[in-house]
């Protein structure tokens, strides 16, 4: 029996990764900063934060595994936090795209 193209076409659906679910959590965090903040997976898996009140402070914040938790890590290579300190992360980085000066 044939199969449609249709079928052998669509992508298989990716449940989510734990490096997802820690960004997620982060995003949650900096809700109360007033920031953008939003999981995107193009050019890779990141979240984007981003100041409304600048087009130019826009941060892209990576998750990496580490021995005993995960680590959010800043696109120039700055360790921000890890998974086990999402309150005091997300202050540093909504200190760095200049939504709060503490």
């Amino acid at each position: 029996m044939a199969q449609s193209r249709q079928v052998n076409d669509q992508q298989p659906t990716q449940a989510p990764s734990e490096e997802r679910g820690h960004l997620g959590k982060l995003a949650g965090e900096l809700s109360r900063y007033e920031v953008r903040a939003e999981v995107v997976e193009e050019p890779g898996l990141c979240l984007r934060v981003g100041n409304p009140e600048s087009v130019h402070a826009v941060e892209d914040v990576i998750c990496e595994r580490r021995e005993h938790d995960y680590a959010f890590i800043a696109s120039f290579g700055v360790h921000l936090g890890n998974s086990g300190s999402l309150s005091l992360t997300a202050h540093k980085i909504a200190w760095l795209v200049g939504a709060t000066k503490k």
